[in-house]
């Protein structure tokens, strides 16, 4: 009877110590998937990151965990809410999504974590990385559900799920302030300018989904896919309604309004020009501000439906939520 009960207890102490082991294991080694589908083993812990590109800086600094940040981008220096936010020591630069990634700083920094696009070198470096047994997530936020996606996949990684959830909320805030109008009978036109005039966007771009949440029709929508080159004759056929430009036109609307060639159009005639806010962040660029940029486009496409949108204060809600300072305490303004 002895024997049998040493028996007994030897097998549950073994049980115990490998069900340890395989707990220890799954910690130490959880596994997500990225947007580009890879599995990525995570460490243990989080606590050095590194941002390729400035939309994974931007989720950074909206999960709070820009305290964590070992490098970024060439990015980094150039917006506005990084360096009201960020209070660490300057940050070594891994190069750019435009102009290539350097590996031997991104693994001079010992990361736990690198942040890729999935485009260009992003999935190469991504290999690379895994051969120097350094984890990373490749994300592509090119919609308002992608960064849905996004937001979920980083504060799993980063271990802040609850923050995380606290900006979901605030995605599904924005979205409901303009869902929640009367149906729109006539929807107003919205040509979308990039970079110059002759610049703009197609289908499955989140310029076009922002003018389309808003209320409007993107007429480019029609042409294809991506970023557009676009002519003059062109964008008179449409003739648009309002005419939106990027935080990054070349060009000012005073310019545009005053070009000869345009003065038939709609929107040059109805003044009906505005360049997307702000020089904090720019809102038409994916990110999680982006989400602003629906209602605020809302109020300037339709304003007779929007009379009881404070704008402003639903921009600093969702600033202090996201980032713990308002946008005017992080010097945004020109609504």
């Amino acid at each position: 009877m002895k024997v049998f009960n040493k028996k007994l207890i030897t097998i549950f102490v073994l049980y115990v110590l490998i069900s340890m082991f395989f707990s220890l294991s799954v910690l130490a080694g959880e596994v997500i998937t990225d947007m580009a589908g890879r599995e990525v083993k995570l460490p243990e812990e989080v606590n050095r990151i590194v941002t390729s590109y400035r939309s994974a800086t931007q989720f950074v600094f909206c999960l709070g965990v820009q305290d964590k940040l070992v490098a970024s981008d060439l990015s980094f220096e150039k917006i506005s809410l990084f360096q009201k936010l960020y209070h660490g020591e300057k940050l070594p630069n891994v190069g750019s999504k435009r102009h290539g990634l350097n590996l031997e700083q991104i693994l001079e920094v010992d990361p736990d974590l690198v942040i890729l696009f999935p485009h260009n070198d992003g999935p190469k470096v991504a290999d690379k990385l895994e051969k120097f047994n350094v984890a990373s997530i490749i994300i592509e936020p090119e919609s308002y559900q992608k960064i849905r996606e996004a937001t979920q996949i980083l504060g799993r990684a980063f271990g802040v799920e609850n923050r995380a959830f606290d900006v979901l909320n605030q995605y599904d805030r924005i979205t409901t302030l303009v869902a929640d109008r009367d149906k729109i009978e006539e929807k107003k036109s919205v040509y979308f300018a990039n970079s110059d005039l002759f610049d703009t966007v197609g289908k499955n771009m989140l310029q076009t989904s922002m003018i389309e949440l808003a209320g409007g029709i993107n007429p480019a929508k029609e042409v294809k896919d991506g970023f557009i080159k676009t002519s003059l004759e062109e964008l008179m056929n449409w003739n648009p309604d309002y005419i939106i430009i990027s935080q990054y036109y070349s060009g000012t609307i005073e310019v545009l309004l005053n070009r000869p060639e345009l003065q038939a159009l709609k929107a040059v005639k109805n003044k009906n020009i505005y360049r997307f806010p702000s020089k904090v962040e720019p809102w038409d660029f994916p990110s999680p501000s982006s989400y602003l940029g629906i209602v605020w486009l809302a109020k300037k496409l339709y304003p007779e439906k929007y009379t009881d949108l404070d704008i402003e204060q639903v921009v600093e809600k969702y600033y202090d939520t996201l980032y713990d300072k308002s946008y005017s305490e992080l010097g945004g303004s020109n609504l």
